[in-house]
């Protein structure tokens, strides 16, 4: 299995962070609080002051492009750099992606290894 697909790009998205980096963290976290449009500044000033985003400009560098684009930079960097030592649920009748780590049938060809 080489290529990405998008049921494995939001596999490894949500369930092998372990492999991000903190920088890449952070520039999600933000960029997230940062689009949502009622996000009040007071709030956005209080996250920054205890740590849970970020203002560091490589942070911000990151967060050019928008989310979707930061998600698909971390997702290859990942697969690029982590594929061997990604713990990956795989159906072990078509080779796929299960929708999480415990899951127990195909999310594509429907088989059930319970």
């Amino acid at each position: 299995m080489n290529d990405l697909y998008p049921e494995l790009e939001t596999y490894i998205f949500r369930f092998c962070g372990e492999f991000q980096t903190h920088h890449e963290v952070m520039a999600y976290k933000t960029v997230l609080y940062h689009n949502l449009s009622d996000t009040p500044a007071h709030l956005l000033k209080l996250m920054k002051e205890t740590g849970q985003i970020s203002d560091d400009p490589e942070v911000l560098a990151m967060m050019v492009d928008g989310r979707d684009a930061l998600r698909d930079r971390i997702v290859r960097r990942v697969w690029e750099q982590h594929r061997q030592e990604l713990s990956l649920n795989l159906c072990p009748v078509c080779g796929k992606i299960a929708r999480t780590p415990k899951a127990r049938q195909c999310q594509f060809c429907y088989h059930n290894w319970h």
